[in-house]
């Protein structure tokens, strides 16, 4: 998860890094988001778009890992990809 989305302040991504639907939807209701915050996009990137009392239960959760920047994800992401191949 990234603590704010550069381009969108108040707003953070979640991601799987398996991109696993199921444990996407799971976290999307364990912290309360609305099922409008799924978003499915290419399959490579399905991700959650979080704001307010949803991103703070989310930025909370002690099993959660926060990147300060959207790009440090990615990378971490890339290479976690990379690793599984």
């Amino acid at each position: 998860m990234d603590r704010e989305n550069l381009y969108a302040p108040g707003w953070s991504h979640v991601l799987s890094t398996t991109n696993d639907l199921t444990e996407l939807d799971a976290f999307r209701r364990r912290v309360g988001a609305p099922r409008e915050a799924l978003h499915l996009g290419n399959r490579r990137w399905p991700h959650l778009d979080l704001k307010l009392e949803p991103r703070e239960r989310a930025l909370a959760d002690p099993g959660v890992r926060v990147f300060e920047r959207t790009a440090e994800m990615l990378r971490f992401l890339g290479g976690s990809v990379r690793g599984s191949r």
